[in-house]
């Protein structure tokens, strides 16, 4: 934890360097505080079919959800979103200079004991989920 979940669509005009990119967003979270490096999970989808407002093409979207555990302060979700934001925008400024594009960044706060998983060691021990 915490999982970072990005989508994007499909006519953004950047090609995504999704190691780049996390690379930085790892980064930049972990300083923010809260998180240590090794326990970022993070994928990328670029969304192919989406519609948005009225469904003008130069109308683009990014949205990164933060998937972590519930219990941290507002103050450090508010500066783990405004840190997140800024890797964001600068990843994505051409899309955002040349289209309609909206970037936005959420938490979501997942519930611990309904959070189930295993790990390699766990399954090389034997051990259960």
């Amino acid at each position: 934890m915490p999982h970072l979940v990005l989508e994007y669509s499909g006519n953004i005009r950047e090609t995504v360097d999704a190691t780049a990119l996390f690379t930085e967003l790892h980064s930049a979270l972990a300083g923010a505080g809260g998180f240590r490096l090794q326990d970022f999970k993070s994928r990328a989808t670029r969304v192919r079919t989406y519609f948005i407002g009225d469904g003008s093409r130069e109308q683009a979207f990014v949205n990164l959800d933060i998937r972590t555990f519930g219990g941290k302060p507002p103050e450090l979700r508010t500066a783990v979103s405004e840190a997140a934001l800024a890797v964001l925008r600068e990843h994505f400024r051409r899309t955002l200079a040349e289209t309609d594009c909206d970037v936005s960044v959420q938490i979501t706060e997942l519930d611990r004991p309904s959070y189930a998983r295993t790990r390699s060691t766990d399954h090389a021990a034997g051990g259960a989920a």
